[in-house]
């Protein structure tokens, strides 16, 4: 597979990875009656570092095709 490829791929995942966070969170917050209010910033911390390894991996050029 290609950089482009992989960076895509990443991408993507990180983005369905924040809607998944995003929903156990609200499922939380219904449970628990309101008290629960933030998983944490390290998650989306992490989601947005992978994201932009993928945003990365698409701009960068494949060297190995000169």
């Amino acid at each position: 597979m290609e950089l482009k490829s992989i960076g895509v791929l990443i991408s993507c995942l990180s983005v369905l990875t924040f809607c998944v966070v995003k929903a156990i969170e609200e499922a939380s917050r219904y449970t628990s009656g309101g008290t629960f209010n933030f998983m944490g910033w390290y998650i989306y911390a992490f989601i947005i570092i992978v994201f932009l390894t993928g945003v990365f991996l698409v701009i960068k050029r494949d060297d190995s095709e000169e």
